[in-house]
């Protein structure tokens, strides 16, 4: 589609809202509607149809519904006056005046700003442009960031089927190991113990199941059904996730560790003794999901072998496995190109960014182009293609309504509307839930916009009362993993004293002893972090908590100054930071790991197409082999080294010498 069709298709919808809310409270025929709207006009009858009900599909994606009633006093020879009548009612769509505290303010361009995921993120970005009129805000202030990421690649797909109420399909690996495709209607999704848990109705067994994400070994494909049944009113997913129990959840994992290595699991480990294979040690943990587990012990190549139970070794073995066929395969054909901004926005969003620059400008009676651009986040020319868009928008017959009225290269801006286009325009079912997510996360953790967050959310959850969808989704932030570890950095940020720690770094599998300075407490997904400066390495750096393995509160403070100083933008875009000494590679990330491939910031990028996937190729710095090793075999086939050459053969003869530790043979896959 080019991109004038994109325009003209979303000027044409986005004129079908303006007309309807001009329209009489009666409504109007879909045949005024056809000779009032420009972009109807010269279409045969098919071409009309299907371009009205795309148009009113997008609207409902915009939280416009269009209600219908019978012209009952239609005559059935008059053009304008027979059939069915369409109207919208504005109370339902547009938002009711909410009045947001500075404070309250803050927390909702905190709230908009933590979401990683591109289609989430941009929801959120359009959710404040309408909220709130005020300025941008200094996020950096806050000692607490969040930043909610998918982490697993299904989640933003189950997410959306679960706010729609659309039947999906997958293949689902159980826990011995049993592939299986599964069709289901999604009511909810959730965290637990680092792991996202998704709640559905399964079609074919006819009952409520919950599926762990990490288990989910497919795309997520839109599927027909039958006799689905709505998710039941008053559906909570916290009261489904919370008959999950962390201790039930483990299991015990026996594995061979080369000495020295494998650190973290040794540190946690219940038991480690001398094994009968010389240079081994024999160790025993639990853990929670086998897969989430394979990824890290497959990781550790040559230098681990799970002994038990079968499903975990059987995932070590089926990752390493796919790693290896992944990184012998035939290298696609690809080139490299400058990493740019992701791709032009959907036609929805474009109409949802339009409609919330009239009601910037509609409160502030005038705006300059550089603040409209600073609020929305958009260059002068998309801005100047946004107003030019403003400007055609409404009907052509002036008798069922007038246009909105602007000069699109004046500066400061000025929009004259009909009366009806005053308020801003209703959130979105994923704009709600994108805000009301992000403040419930804030809400969760102490810190200074917790109250106003709390007083925020309470707010948005009033007006947004209408969607009770929302409770569908509930995150656990994972400070409550370790309330004694998370209290003290809490402390050590807000009282701006040295915290000591035994840390543990996956790149050279040790466990050091670090002071660090925090700064902010992070949430991300399924971990947290604590940001700091660390005196050992004189730099700002991420402590992931959950590879902290002991700590203390110093009573030594210390004073913010220049090397304290961090973009928490960056922060909260992506979480690998490379180091000066870091080399760059060319790795290739399964399409539906586009969110790892931009956590590690590629400088330039380019699409291959492999033999049963397409992938993602990026040119980026990591911390030497080591560190492509493990990456590749974590991700069991998703992930592999495309250059330079040499790393990949060197990463293809490490996962064959880590087969080799299960009597594998490498190039059939069995054992001899």
């Amino acid at each position: 589609m080019t991109a004038q069709t994109k325009v003209d298709q979303t000027e044409r919808f986005v004129s079908l809202f303006v007309t309807l809310l001009q329209a009489p409270r009666r409504g109007l025929t879909k045949a005024q509607l056809r000779h009032a709207i420009d972009g109807y006009r010269g279409l045969n009858d098919k071409n009309f149809d299907s371009k009205f009900e795309r148009d009113k599909a997008h609207l409902r994606e915009l939280g416009i519904e269009i209600t219908t009633e019978e012209n009952a006093g239609a005559s059935s020879d008059s053009f304008f006056e027979s059939g069915v009548l369409y109207r919208l009612d504005p109370t339902r769509s547009q938002i009711p005046a909410i009045q947001f505290t500075s404070q309250e303010a803050m927390a909702l361009a905190l709230a908009s700003s933590i979401w990683s995921d591109p289609n989430f993120g941009g929801a959120a970005g359009r959710a404040l442009a309408r909220l709130t009129s005020t300025g941008s805000f200094d996020v950096d202030s806050s000692r607490f960031t969040a930043r909610l990421t998918v982490g697993e690649a299904v989640l933003t797909p189950l997410t959306q089927a679960a706010l729609r109420g659309e039947p999906v399909s997958f293949a689902y690996r159980n826990v011995t190991g049993e592939e299986s495709l599964r069709r289901v209607a999604p009511w909810g999704l959730g965290s637990r113990f680092g792991l996202w848990y998704l709640i559905a109705f399964d079609l074919e067994r006819r009952e409520v199941r919950m599926f762990r994400l990490s288990r989910i070994v497919s795309a997520i494909e839109a599927t027909a059904a039958v006799g689905v049944p709505p998710r039941p009113e008053g559906f909570s997913a916290r009261e489904y996730l919370s008959r999950l129990s962390a201790d039930e959840a483990t299991t015990t994992a026996r594995v061979r560790l080369a000495h020295g290595r494998g650190q973290d699991l040794r540190a946690t480990a219940t038991r480690v003794g001398a094994s009968e294979i010389p240079g081994f040690d024999d160790a025993e943990f639990a853990f929670h999901d086998a897969e989430a587990t394979a990824g890290r012990l497959a990781g550790l190549g040559p230098d681990a072998e799970v002994i038990g139970p079968p499903e975990l070794r059987d995932a070590v073995v089926r990752r390493l496995h796919g790693a290896l066929a992944a990184q012998s395969a035939p290298l696609p054909d690809y080139a490299l190109k400058k990493t740019v901004a992701t791709g032009r926005s959907s036609g929805v969003a474009m109409a949802a960014r339009a409609l919330s620059i009239v009601a910037f400008v509609q409160h502030r009676g005038s705006a300059s182009r550089a603040e409209i651009r600073e609020h929305f986040g958009i260059s002068e020319s998309t801005l100047t293609t946004d107003l030019q868009r403003i400007s055609m928008l409404g009907p052509d017959d002036i008798s069922l309504g007038t246009r909105i009225d602007l000069d699109f290269e004046a500066d400061p801006v000025q929009i004259s509307t009909p009366p009806e286009l005053e308020a801003p325009l209703v959130l979105s079912l994923t704009e709600a839930f994108v805000m009301v997510v992000g403040l419930r996360m804030l809400a969760q953790v102490e810190g200074t916009v917790t109250k106003a967050a709390v007083a925020a959310l309470t707010k948005l959850e009033e007006a947004t009362k209408h969607l009770p969808v929302l409770d569908a989704i509930d995150l656990q932030s994972r400070a409550e993993d370790d309330l004694e570890l998370s209290g003290a950095i809490k402390r050590a940020v807000a009282e701006q004293r040295t915290l000591t720690i035994d840390y543990f770094s996956p790149a050279r599998d040790e466990i050091t002893g670090r002071t660090i300075e925090p700064i902010r407490f992070l949430e991300s997904g399924p971990a947290a972090y604590v940001q700091a400066y660390c005196r050992e390495r004189q730099g700002i750096r991420l402590f992931r908590l959950d590879r902290i393995f002991g700590h203390a509160l110093t009573e030594e403070t210390f004073e913010l100054g220049d090397r304290h100083s961090v973009d928490t933008h960056d922060l909260t875009r992506n979480l690998y930071t490379p180091q000066d000494d870091d080399g760059a590679v060319v790795l290739a990330f399964a399409a539906r790991l586009d969110g790892l491939l931009r956590d590690y910031a590629p400088t330039r990028v380019a699409a291959g197409h492999g033999e049963h996937q397409d992938f993602r190729m990026g040119e980026v710095r990591i911390a030497g082999s080591a560190h492509a090793h493990r990456l590749v075999a974590e991700h069991g086939g998703d992930v592999f080294v495309a250059g330079p050459q040499t790393l990949a053969a060197e990463t293809a003869a490490w996962l064959r010498r880590a087969l080799s530790i299960y009597s594998i043979d490498s190039e059939s896959g069995n054992a001899p």
